[in-house]
């Protein structure tokens, strides 16, 4: 009883302690933090017995208290019937009554007085026992009392210390957790504004891609025109019937020719690596892309000439990391 009051006040004290108002909203429910708490929930309920079995000790030693009272009381009550019955057998043994009518008077007070001495000596035979067991349980408060006080002690200068400080670091940690979802939810919103920004572009680039796919197809078709035309009349397109009638193809060709700028190879590679939708390529067709685009051309060229219809995602971030303009 005595090791269950000591475990179980140690228990709530430091459930108290460690229950303080704080940040610990239970969004972090680690491991020390399960392993406190069933050791709190343990102390409390060894706690909820010790004051069970502290609350009947107490009732003992008030009854016990109280039938000692009642023992004193009865005692008293026989020695004053004692002292009646002197009184009685000396006054009968006074008075002038026939010699046998004394005698069986002075053996039924004799009898009765054996009888109270014998009850009046159990009375004290029994207060002395509870006198003892009243004595017993003082000395065990007062063992229990010393116990507690040392384990509140204990609990004071290593259980609280302890809980606290795993208070104070889930708390940091929680703190952190929140800073982190700060920060992530700034990037998604700035990570949402670029996306709006880049979806913008694209739908600028396609637009810029149909009307370059126009204008390609009207050159082309003014270019077979000219060159039907051409087959037509030789001498009149050109005097020199041995001139190569090619030739003029291909300066034109070499005229609306633009001027590449070569990439540097790795950033080319790193950004094909990072781009989505690459992955069903042929080992041809992205070695195709990659020289294109080590070349220097243009992201949406490279693109047509491996997929019929080119990825948007892909397109996309591959302008951006090769900072591209089309």
């Amino acid at each position: 009883m005595i090791l269950s009051l000591v475990i179980g006040v140690a228990g709530g004290y430091a459930a108290f302690r460690f229950t303080q108002p704080g940040l610990l909203t239970q969004q972090d429910s680690s491991a020390p933090h399960e392993d406190a708490n069933a050791e709190i929930t343990r102390l409390n309920d060894a706690l909820s017995v010790a004051m069970n079995d502290l609350e009947d000790a107490r009732a003992a030693q008030a009854a016990s208290a109280a039938e000692v009272e009642e023992l004193k009381a009865q005692t008293a009550r026989q020695a004053a019937d004692l002292d009646a019955m002197a009184e009685k057998l000396a006054a009968v043994s006074s008075e002038t009554q026939p010699p046998e009518d004394n005698t069986a008077a002075l053996e039924v007070l004799s009898r009765e007085r054996d009888a109270l001495t014998a009850e009046n000596e159990s009375l004290k035979s029994d207060l002395a026992a509870l006198d003892a067991d009243r004595g017993s349980l003082r000395q065990e408060a007062a063992e229990a009392r010393s116990r507690l006080e040392a384990e509140l002690a204990r609990v004071n200068d290593q259980v609280v210390p302890d809980l606290t400080a795993e208070r104070d670091r889930l708390q940091g940690r929680v703190l952190a957790l929140l800073a982190d979802r700060d920060a992530l939810k700034a990037e998604v919103d700035a990570a949402a504004g670029s996306n709006t920004a880049d979806v913008r572009r694209i739908l600028e680039l396609e637009a810029q891609l149909a009307d370059s796919a126009r204008e390609l197809a009207a050159a082309r078709a003014e270019l077979a025109a000219r060159e039907a035309g051409q087959t037509e009349s030789p001498a009149v397109a050109n005097p020199d019937i041995n001139a190569d009638p090619a030739r003029p193809t291909a300066a034109a060709e070499a005229g609306t020719t633009p001027i590449l700028t070569p990439r540097d190879p790795d950033m080319v590679a790193t950004a094909l690596r990072a781009a989505p939708g690459l992955g069903f390529l042929s080992t041809q067709d992205r070695q195709l892309l990659t020289d294109q685009l080590v070349a220097g051309e243009c992201v949406t060229t490279a693109l047509e000439s491996v997929f019929d219809r080119v990825p948007i995602l892909t397109l996309r971030n591959l302008i951006r990391d090769l900072n591209s303009d089309c």
